[in-house]
């Protein structure tokens, strides 16, 4: 039995989504912890992302989606515990940027890291410290040594965003994850470094991987993940060519998008031509295979691609 955390939050429904493309049926309730899934060899167990690099390193769970940046956090703060867990593959949806921002209205005239490098020291001349809050602790710490920073690192149980607003801010600066920057904007903060670049990741307790049944079916998963990420975005082309003259002209056009099309014998004379493209190339192929002398072309979705 694998024991598989999926998250609540921004990355729950990107996540069923991968799992419905890899072939699996997941149900669920919108207050439920455990959903049920069609494979009797795996339990889903629904939390918090934050909380699943440190169960899983306890394995407490063998499987886990979250992010890269909570991944990071936790084994700049856990390393013993961090080494019993083991990235498996990069998801890439969920993408988000780990950036520091500040108050436009509360320090107009901080740009950069340095100049809010040089507002720190200026408060410690005056016996205070800069404040900063973070969800991020760890990541926020090693950070701001980097940057010569001497300050005061909170955790937040709110909104991040609402310790820098004005009139009397709890923070000087936030460090925090936005996708679009709207919310920051929205609420007149300025952005003045990026700290890193995050997206999900699928991770795994290492001594899972090290027995044989759990292994085993871990990487049927992995193999259906990755078949199914590789599948999105493309599409399945079938095509005829009922003139053998028309067959070279054709596979000359499909040589600016794929290496290798599939070609069989029609009975009774021509051909079946088989091909899998980006989904955006359609527009610009269609055309061209009309005039080459392709017909009865067909389009299907591409649900995965397994090597």
């Amino acid at each position: 039995m694998i024991k598989f955390y999926i998250p609540d939050g921004h990355l729950e429904e990107r996540t069923l989504q991968l799992f419905r493309r890899a072939g699996f049926e997941i149900s669920m309730s919108e207050r439920g912890y455990n959903p049920d899934i069609d494979d009797p060899e795996i339990v889903l167990k629904r939390i918090r992302p934050q909380d699943f690099p440190f169960v899983v390193s306890l394995g407490k769970g063998d499987l886990a989606v979250t992010g890269s940046d909570i991944l990071e956090d936790f084994r700049l703060g856990n390393p013993k515990r961090g080494g019993e867990i083991k990235k498996i593959m990069d998801l890439g949806f969920g993408a988000t940027r780990l950036v520091t921002a500040i108050s436009e209205e509360m320090l107009p005239d901080i740009e950069s890291i340095k100049d809010f490098s040089r507002y720190s020291e200026k408060l410690e001349r005056e016996g205070k410290k800069a404040v900063v809050a973070t969800e991020y602790y760890n990541i926020a710490k090693k950070y701001l040594q980097d940057n010569g920073i001497n300050a005061i690192i909170d955790k937040p149980a709110g909104k991040t965003e609402a310790w820098i607003i004005p009139p009397t801010p709890e923070a000087d600066l936030i460090i925090e994850t936005m996708e679009t920057g709207k919310t920051i904007r929205e609420n007149r903060c300025r952005i003045i470094d990026e700290v890193m670049e995050a997206s999900s990741v699928l991770i795994a307790n290492r001594k899972s991987l090290q027995d044989e049944k759990k292994k085993k079916k871990i990487s049927e998963i992995v193999d259906l993940f990755r078949g199914a990420l590789k599948g999105k975005g493309k599409v399945n082309v079938f095509m005829n060519i009922m003139d053998d003259v028309n067959l070279q002209p054709v596979l000359d056009t499909l040589s600016d998008y794929v290496e290798k099309p599939t070609i069989n014998d029609l009975r009774g004379g021509g051909y079946d031509v088989f091909i899998v493209i980006d989904e955006k190339e359609l527009k610009y192929l269609l055309p061209k295979l009309r005039k080459t002398g392709a017909s009865s072309i067909a389009i299907s979705d591409t649900r995965m691609l397994i090597s």
